[in-house]
């Protein structure tokens, strides 16, 4: 769980206990000032997302199993191969299976093939992970105990399990819905900035994406203030649908832990406010 102010990882470890600890992160809107101006601060906010995951799932396997944790280098090693792997899977694949299609159709036709491959990718790939036990038993089912809790917070109830799990597993301001907004962004984008050479064309999938992610951001942000707005609930729409297979309804224990997450990050955005009134 995140909040403004810092972010705190909940395990429930061999013993059945919870464990909470803090992930320490200064985030880049602190240390550089550009990272808080519009559009630059959904380029922070995606690397940012990239470093505290993999912090997290680091921190998780080391507190479930005490098996060592990665080195500095050995976290930076992980964000480039995740980084790597989303833009070779999503961007360049459906870039060079696009290209079968060029003999056959315009060059305007070839990038919408190339934008509705990218979104056939996407699906394919979490249709496979829905049908993975341990990504749907453990991962899906916690997804859902997060969404639950939040929405439990949000309306201002108490924090029990038997509270938040009435609550809808579907949130509008989940990642889900950032990626499937990047994806239609992407869309738009890579039609517009097109280039002539072959070459020019790969490399901007990947030169361009964090223009992707800045836009996307803002068109996100737009929607999560103003959700009553007609163009907000079409586009958010779709990011409900698609979790319905990124969650499932978890089981009571699952909220608990994610109770205790959302406890442990509020503790800190506490701390770090009082601290700040005080300096």
């Amino acid at each position: 769980m995140r909040s403004p102010s810092g972010t705190a990882l909940a395990v429930r470890t061999d013993s059945g206990e919870i464990h909470t600890e803090r992930i320490y992160y200064l985030p880049l809107a602190q240390r550089y000032k550009i990272f808080r101006l519009p559009f630059f601060r959904g380029i922070g906010a995606l690397w940012e997302s990239l470093v505290i995951g993999i912090k997290a799932l680091n921190l998780s396997l080391n507190l479930s199993s005490k098996e060592e944790q990665l080195s500095p280098s050995g976290i930076t090693v992980s964000l480039i191969l995740a980084l790597g792997l989303v833009v070779l899977l999503f961007f360049v694949l459906p870039y060079f299976l696009s290209r079968l299609f060029a003999p056959l159709l315009s060059p305007n036709l070839v990038l919408i093939v190339e934008g509705i491959l990218r979104f056939l990718i996407f699906f394919a790939y979490l249709g496979l992970m829905s049908l993975m036990p341990e990504i749907k038993d453990i991962l899906f089912r916690y997804h859902g105990a997060e969404h639950k809790v939040v929405h439990a917070y949000e309306n201002g109830e108490e924090l029990k399990p038997e509270i938040a799990l009435k609550y809808s597993r579907l949130h509008p301001r989940c990642s889900t819905s950032f990626l499937l907004v990047v994806l239609i962004v992407s869309f738009v984008v890579f039609i517009f900035l097109d280039f002539p050479n072959y070459f020019l064309r790969l490399i901007s999938r990947i030169l361009l994406l964090p223009v992707v992610a800045g836009i996307s951001y803002e068109l996100i942000r737009f929607f999560a203030l103003n959700p009553n707005n007609f163009l907000s609930k079409i586009v958010i729409w779709p990011g409900l649908l698609t979790q319905k297979i990124t969650t499932c309804e978890p089981n009571k224990e699952q909220v608990e832990v994610a109770i205790e997450a959302l406890k442990k990050s509020l503790l800190v955005e506490n701390v770090g406010a009082e601290k700040r009134a005080s300096s």
